[in-house]
This record gives C-alpha cells, sequence and structure tokens, in this order.
C-alpha cells in the first residue's frame, strides 16, 4: 500500500462490518513500509477503533507480518477481540464513529477551514469520517 500515490479506503468500508478497519490497514501497511506519506497510523479515529477492538496499536502492525489479506487480518481481529464478534456492540460502534465531529472549538475552526477549502457549500458535511471521504473526492 503505497498512500503517496492513492487514498487508503473510506473510514466507512467496512471490514467484518466494522468501521473504519480496511482503511486502518491500509495505514499500518503503508507506515510498514514507509509509504504512508501524509498519513497517519494511529491517529485518532485508528485509536477509537481499537480502543473499541481491545487491541494495541503495535501488536496490530506485528498482525499484519504474517497476514495479506483482509480476510486474514479479520480472523485475527476476530480472534483478538470479542467486540468484533458482537453484532450489538458492533452496530454501536459503528453508529457513534460515523456521528463523531470535531470535539472542541479550535478542532471545529480546523475542520470548518479544511471543508471550505475542499467546498464551501458543504455545510452538511459535520462528521470526521465524511469530511475525510470529501477529501479523498469520494461520494458523500
Amino acid at each position: 500500500m503505497d498512500l503517496t500515490k492513492s487514498y487508503p479506503r473510506s473510514p466507512v468500508d467496512r471490514l467484518g462490518g466494522i468501521d473504519q478497519l480496511k482503511r486502518m490497514t491500509d495505514k499500518a501497511r503503508a507506515h510498514k513500509a514507509g509509504t504512508q506519506g501524509e498519513y497517519i497510523y494511529n491517529c485518532p479515529l485508528d485509536q477509537a477503533l481499537l480502543g473499541f477492538l481491545g487491541i494495541d496499536d503495535e501488536s496490530f502492525l506485528r498482525a499484519l507480518d504474517t497476514r495479506t489479506s483482509d480476510e486474514d487480518v479479520l480472523a485475527w481481529v476476530l480472534e483478538k477481540s470479542s467486540n468484533a464478534k458482537d453484532p450489538e456492540k458492533i452496530r454501536n460502534f459503528n453508529k457513534t464513529f460515523e456521528s463523531r465531529g470535531p470535539d472542541s472549538p479550535e478542532k471545529w475552526d480546523y475542520f470548518k477551514k479544511t471543508r471550505d477549502e475542499i467546498d464551501p457549500g458543504r455545510t452538511d458535511v459535520t462528521t470526521w469520517a465524511r469530511l475525510i471521504d470529501l477529501e479523498e473526492k469520494r461520494p458523500v
């Protein structure tokens, strides 16, 4: 995964029904390869997912050493995380994750500045996941 040449997958592109898992996998693989560009593995959105899963960032990175497909990664996550097996907990995590927006005036200022530089008419974009998709030119 070379994130200097392409975008990681969308935060709402699910693996095992879980938001952010595909994107975090892309960023972790790029981090390991030194090709993450501007992307940050273990950013606050990754931390939210890892916290939900009960998995630490270093363990996730090590797991990628021997797991080359999304299916292999998901199997490892399911082995390590009881939350990843609970449909109700996943639904609650996804709902919270997808509604997550800036939580301070400084973050709102950054958010609005970024959004307005891309498309000042998109005042309907108020969450981090939607802003990321807008930035990366995916339909929002």
